[in-house]
């Protein structure tokens, strides 16, 4: 697939907007079909004010550190087998209440890992999703939204048998949006975001960025929706020391267009395009601009079936000895069978394309290219409504120009989860 170069991105914007607003225009013109009539919506439970779940699941992995093929794992791990047997403990609740204008949600759940052989990866994680969905007035309302997830990140390219790195992710956002008539809205905001290792030497580094939003959405009658906004934020790499190969701040500046569109009540259709540019003061060398975003779609065949696909546009820091970022596509594409009300069979295909960019002066460029591919099926049975049963296979698989990058793993698993 080519790559663009834009080197003015407000006129990309322009562009953009203009499509999104003729295909959402178009979305007016098409039949409305009610979803309960499709059978994929069902009554909520409005009662149904706070929840506990308890989940176990157990999983085979046939390549635990996704080690390549010409590896040495008795050299490298200290035994001759790559697989490893493990079971994951979950404990959580839910809570979801509206009080007149305001909502207040939470999502927060606790996991055990245990390892049968690899007992180093053994660790425990907190992982939460809040939001305060609040309302001034009718016309003033907005999120306040912070979250947190936490895994082990000790694979594919970072990997030791004796020191576990734990990856925490965590943002926390403050948004607005003032209805200024009918259908356009004033959007604004604030927010942090960050990124931390437990081990020191990682490609991702710690980074720490908070910034702020401007911009304009107009909504239809139907809900469907254009959107543009304008981010800027300041960010450190959080306890780096820097060298000439390693900036400490960066700058980043991003123009985003979405589009929420509903063709026909029950199909929805997502697209976000934005322009990116990260800049690092008196370190050059490690700047980068470029696309991301995402397309996505939801279809219903059927009654009984439903189709999800969609395309994505990547780029992220990346930074290594031969490296400072990387871009990539992937396409991915999930039917969805539900022969009964209680059971359901799940399909996923993704396939993508990762290369590594901007190589540093003096240093002989790699070029790494990465080819991705994860193909998974799930079953999935609610025996009765507070347990569900699940049963999945799943292979990963990834190819590389570059020596020692290649791997092939394949995961099965199954599980077990109680709400009440």
């Amino acid at each position: 697939m080519s790559t663009f170069h834009f080197h003015r991105p407000h006129q990309l914007g322009l562009l953009a907007f203009c499509a999104l607003a003729a295909c959402a225009a178009q979305a007016q013109t098409l039949p409305q079909t009610p979803p309960q009539a499709l059978g994929l919506v069902q009554p909520s439970d409005e009662s149904q004010t706070l929840e506990f779940r308890v989940g176990q699941r157990f999983e085979y992995d046939s390549n635990v550190f996704r080690l390549a093929e010409g590896d040495d794992a008795a050299a490298l791990l200290g035994t001759s087998s790559r697989s490893d047997v493990y079971g994951v403990t979950t404990l959580g609740m839910k809570f979801d209440k509206r009080y007149s204008l305001q909502r207040l949600e939470l999502d927060i759940y606790a996991q055990n890992y245990r390892y049968r052989d690899f007992s180093a990866l053994d660790f425990t994680s907190l992982n939460y999703a809040a939001a305060w969905r609040w309302s001034l007035t009718p016309r003033l309302h907005g999120n306040v939204t912070a979250d947190r997830r936490e895994m082990i990140d000790n694979t594919v390219d970072f990997y030791s048998p004796t020191q576990v790195n734990r990856r925490v992710e965590q943002s926390a956002v403050l948004d607005a949006e003032y209805e200024m008539g009918a259908a356009l809205r004033l959007l604004g905001g604030v927010y942090e975001r960050r990124l931390d290792n437990s081990l020191p030497q990682t490609y991702e580094a710690d980074a720490t960025v908070k910034g702020g939003e401007v911009g304009l959405r107009y909504v239809w009658d139907s809900s469907t929706s254009v959107a543009y906004k304008f981010k800027s934020g300041s960010g450190e790499y959080s306890g780096r020391l820097p060298t000439p190969q390693a900036p400490n701040d960066f700058s980043d500046r991003e123009h985003e267009f979405s589009l929420d569109w509903k063709p026909v009540l029950g199909t929805t259709v997502q697209a976000r395009l934005a322009h990116l540019q990260r800049s690092h003061d008196g370190f050059e060398a490690r700047d980068f601009s470029g696309l991301r975003g995402q397309l996505s779609g939801n279809w219903p065949l059927t009654g009984k079936t439903r189709l999800e696909a969609g395309v994505v546009r990547e780029l992220g820091s990346y930074q290594t000895t031969t490296a400072s970022y990387y871009e990539g596509e992937r396409l991915y594409i999930s039917p969805v069978w539900k022969p009964t009300e209680k059971t359901a069979v799940r399909l996923r295909l993704d396939q993508g394309v990762r290369r590594y960019k901007g190589e540093l002066a003096g240093v002989t460029p790699v070029g790494r290219r990465d080819t991705t591919t994860l193909t998974s099926l799930v079953l999935e049975w609610e025996v009765i409504r507070p347990l569900k049963l699940a049963a999945s296979l799943q292979r990963d698989k990834r190819t590389s120009n570059t020596t020692g990058f290649d791997y092939k793993a394949n995961l099965f698993g199954l599980s077990a989860v109680f709400s009440f």
